[in-house]
């Protein structure tokens, strides 16, 4: 079958496209096609790139996990003109129809043909982004019916619109309200309900508003019939010997289930020598697979996604404990990537770690929904780089984690989820299908058929196998194919869900998805109107005033007791030693003196950093599902292009002070770390090792909660190097 490449139409922003015409082309490369729309006529060439990212574009990378629902930005037009020269920034993978080139539709023309399940799930995906883009003060984006388009199950955004004022749920309260009069008979007295809880402020989080569709929807699940196909494959491929992918279930099975712990479909591509790699992906496997029995049935979203976490962290733990107790070092440390699919209820969760991905096929569009966890991505997401510049950086695929490389504190997998409320494809792979965008080349004419009822899984799963052989053929090849199938009962009763229970002196909050306000205590000083308890609002303030009794008393009670205080410090500064754990063979170990020795290197919050001083990185102190924003260091002060990685435990020292465009910069040096004797090369190479130096905002080391300032001791750092 002959496979054709979609047009690559871009959504522009920016002034200077105004004055173009339908039909010009502009730096002989992109012709107008619109308004604000243009098709790029060399999409295999790389665009110009921005030498400085501005303040507008960053949103668009920092918000780059979401762009299943907002564009990228994929590079700029600079015109040369007599006055100077304008920059038109282009966006991809926005909400363009690509073979008309014409847009997708508002969400508010398509609202009232939509069925009830898809208004619930169109609402849940704006809620979820609700948080995310009020952080990067473009919430506005989401109360734009223009900016506001669907391509069938999702919604899409055309751009990010900066805030003018600070938003809250009830100005989207109040934006969804205008749909409540054409939602579906079935949701229209629930949406009325909880639009006027959310307008009211008695909903004030948009967890609270997350878990109600989430109800919603699930009740409306139960109308109808859900059967879930799964087909997987693995294969060597033809320039390889071994196979270190696995999959599950094993290859060649294909199955039919409703959803359940059963309907999970995982590939893992295995690193590491001398059978390593082979060996970790099958120990994954068989680690998830008893993990995810413990799943209930009846399991709610946030339940759901903690065991999947925890499941990741055990067969983390049992390949790193594996790599332990085998003694593996350098290269033969064994590792695994890891993409999962799990059918429950009305949902797809995907679990993800590495450069395995998962991409969702539907009607209009193939959408890669897993981001790979590597150099380029990372510079992406801390706003360095566009993608299209990152990918062209050495080292730009190196893997930033994978399964049992570190301890599980390190370890952040990804867990997504998606409703589903039509038949979907979701393709889960290895990178010897992914590689050279091929899954986007070839999903129309291999994989669309599928959902047109021209062919059958199997088929399907076997010609991705013979296209990753035939076009790529460099590494093994792992696809597991789960085909979603989704059938109305009939009729459906009206729904109904009880209000959100109002609790204005306890915020409920989630270890996912958490809204923070500009103020903890807006409650108390801005009294909503129609405040339907006055008494709690009452009792609120006695409280409060409890609380500030306590405070003073304990003020007094400090002043008193200070001399006993600092004598217990003193006594303390003497008898605790440094408290760093550190692996066999590592660094740091051969650096430091025996810890009983150790008697004067104290953390001290309150010291500077002056040239000379040391840091250690530690994330010792926080759990598993914290969010670290990783310490990296750059080349220099001006492209921002990222040297490293510093590693847990590790420390290094200042040398050199830099103000710059009224921004502080550091130069810091690796003096010691815990992390390269047991790394994999394609890791160490992204791990800063000792001796190696670099830069870095000192407001980034001021602000990371995982950065504790040490006092000067040549003696017990010995192995730093002062400048």
């Amino acid at each position: 079958m002959q496979n054709t490449m979609p047009k690559h139409y871009l959504w522009v922003i920016g002034e200077g496209i105004k004055t173009y015409r339908p039909g010009e082309i502009i730096v002989d490369r992109y012709q107008v096609q619109d308004d604000r729309i243009l098709m790029d006529t060399q999409p295999e060439k790389t665009p110009q790139m921005p030498e400085e990212i501005p303040g507008k574009i960053e949103p668009y990378l920092r918000l780059f996990p979401y762009r299943l629902h907002i564009p990228q930005v994929f590079g700029i037009i600079s015109v040369t003109e007599k006055k100077g020269t304008r920059k038109i920034w282009l966006l991809e993978a926005g909400p363009i129809n690509s073979n008309s080139g014409s847009l997708m539709p508002k969400i508010a023309t398509s609202w009232k043909h939509a069925t009830a399940m898809r208004q619930l799930n169109w609402l849940w995906q704006i809620a979820q982004l609700w948080q995310p883009l009020n952080v990067q003060k473009v919430a506005s984006s989401l109360l734009n019916s223009e900016n506001l388009r669907v391509e069938g199950q999702l919604v899409r955004l055309l751009e990010l619109q900066a805030d003018q004022k600070s938003l809250t749920l009830q100005h989207l309260g109040r934006f969804w309200q205008k749909w409540a009069s054409n939602a579906h008979p079935a949701v229209e007295k629930f949406l009325k309900q909880l639009f006027h809880q959310m307008i009211a402020g008695e909903v004030y989080n948009a967890d609270q508003v997350i878990v109600q569709l989430d109800q919603a929807l699930e009740l409306l699940g139960r109308s109808q019939i859900r059967k879930i196909n799964i087909a997987t494959a693995t294969d060597t491929g033809p320039n390889r010997s071994n196979n270190e992918d696995a999959c599950y279930p094993p290859s060649k099975t294909a199955i039919s289930y409703p959803p359940s712990y059963k309907t999970v479909a995982m590939v893992c591509d295995g690193i590491g020598g001398q059978e390593g790699g082979e060996e970790a992906s099958e120990l994954a496997i068989k680690v998830l697979c008893q993990r995810l029995q413990n799943i209930p049935e009846d399991g709610d979203p946030l339940t759901i996604i903690t065991k999947l976490e925890e499941s990741a962290y055990a067969a983390n733990d049992a390949i790193y404990e594996r790599n332990d107790n085998e003694q593996r070092q350098g290269r033969q440390r064994m590792g695994t990537t890891l993409v999962m699919a799990l059918a429950h209820l009305h949902e797809l969760y995907i679990t993800h770690v590495g450069d395995s991905r998962a991409y969702w096929i539907t009607p209009t569009r193939c959408y890669q929904v897993t981001l790979d966890d590597d150099v380029a991505t990372r510079q992406v997401r801390l706003g360095y780089s566009l993608y299209q510049d990152a990918v062209n950086q050495i080292a730009s695929g190196a893997l930033v984690q994978a399964l049992g490389i570190t301890a599980s504190t390190s370890l952040h997998p990804t867990v997504q989820r998606f409703p589903i409320d039509e038949d979907s494809i979701f393709l889960i792979c290895s990178d010897g299908l992914s590689d050279k965008n091929r899954v986007e080349q070839y999903w129309q004419t291999e994989i669309l058929p599928l959902l047109e009822g021209k062919t059958n899984l199997a088929t399907v799963r076997d010609r991705l196998i013979e296209i990753a052989n035939a076009t790529n053929g460099h590494d093994n090849v792992t696809v597991a194919l789960v085909y979603y199938q989704v059938t109305d009962k009939g009729q459906i009763t009206e729904l109904s869900v009880p209000p959100v229970k109002v609790q204005h002196l306890k915020v409920e909050k989630s270890r996912k998805n958490s809204e923070f306000n500009s103020s903890d205590n807006q409650f108390f000083d801005n009294k909503p109107k129609n405040f339907p308890y006055d008494s709690e609002y009452k009792s609120g303030w006695f409280y409060l005033s409890g609380i500030l009794i306590l405070l003073v008393l304990g003020g007094i009670l400090a002043y008193f007791l200070s001399p006993l205080v600092k004598g217990l410090t003193e006594q303390k500064k003497i008898t605790q030693p440094l408290d760093v754990s550190s692996p066999k063979n590592n660094t740091f170990a051969g650096n430091t003196k025996n810890p009983s020795q150790q008697t004067n290197s104290i953390f001290s919050p309150s010291l500077s950093l002056d040239i000379g001083s040391f840091i250690l990185i530690s994330h010792g102190g926080h759990d598993r599902e914290s969010l670290h924003e990783p310490i990296e260091l750059l080349n220099n002060t001006t492209n921002k292009t990222v040297k490293g990685t510093v590693g847990d435990g590790s420390i290094l020292q200042v040398t050199r002070k830099l103000n710059q465009s009224e921004e502080n910069w550091l130069e810091l040096q690796i003096c010691a770390t815990e992390t390269p004797s047991n790394i994999d090369l394609e890791f160490s190479n992204f791990l800063l090792q000792p001796k190696d130096k670099g830069w870095i905002q000192q407001a980034k080391i001021e602000s990371s909660s995982d950065v504790i300032i040490l006092e000067k001791n040549s003696e017990k750092l010995d192995g730093c190097v002062e400048d």
